[in-house]
């Protein structure tokens, strides 16, 4: 199969992921867990990562219907002892009712590297300009994560982290053009307020930016 391309605004993938992947991932057998659409499957295979996706449900995409796949609960994975080099797990911890028995799994059947994304806890940032992280949204998250309790859940299963890094996100100014009613005034407006966005974060007086997930990559 040829290396898949995506758009940088391609629906449902995040192309700093990727980058996670091609910088971390190492050589052999990938599982990859709570596959979602199985586009960041195809970017594995492109690799030459063979490849297992496993979910609740199979919602991947057409493009990645051909994958291997099973029908799996992340939190019951029903593999073989140090059975993959690379154990991929990204935006899933925080659907799980028990996080460390999920790491404790993935600890039994990964032989080298676990490679995870979780939402930021901490929402202090926005919350200066009244809003918050568009995952507290979501009412199938039972946690989020500080740096900290994510450090604390990886000891407690026996995994040592390479990297825990910020995924940042930074589409502060563009609430002014959401937010902006129809018309040509509103809209002049907004791209003004855009416009002071970025000449401040060029003096640093504005920071268009804040934590919205950790990655991180473990062993």
């Amino acid at each position: 199969m040829k290396p898949q391309r995506f758009s940088l605004c391609a629906a449902g993938v995040n192309i700093e992921k990727f980058h996670l992947l091609d910088e971390y991932l190492v050589n052999g057998a990938t599982l990859d867990v709570g596959c979602g659409n199985g586009l960041y499957g195809l970017h594995i295979l492109s690799r030459g990562c063979p490849i297992l996706q496993v979910d609740i449900m199979n919602r991947r995409e057409s493009s990645a219907q051909e994958l291997p796949f099973r029908l799996m609960d992340a939190q019951h994975l029903d593999l073989p002892d140090a059975s993959y080099d690379n154990v991929v797990a990204f935006d899933v911890m925080e659907h799980l009712d028990d996080d460390v028995l999920f790491l404790q799994n993935v600890r039994r059947i990964c032989r080298k590297r676990l490679l995870l994304s979780v939402p930021n806890a901490d929402d202090e940032q926005p919350g200066k300009i009244a809003l918050t992280h568009m995952h507290y949204k979501d009412k199938t998250h039972r946690r989020e994560y500080t740096k900290d309790a994510l450090l604390e859940v990886l000891r407690r299963a026996n995994f040592k982290p390479i990297i825990i890094k910020p995924h940042f996100n930074k589409s502060m100014p563009h609430f002014a053009h959401a937010l902006a009613s129809e018309g040509i005034i509103p809209k002049v407006v907004a791209q003004f307020i855009s416009f002071q966005c970025d000449l401040f974060e060029w003096f640093g007086w504005f920071e268009n930016r804040c934590v919205a997930d950790w990655f991180c990559v473990a062993e």
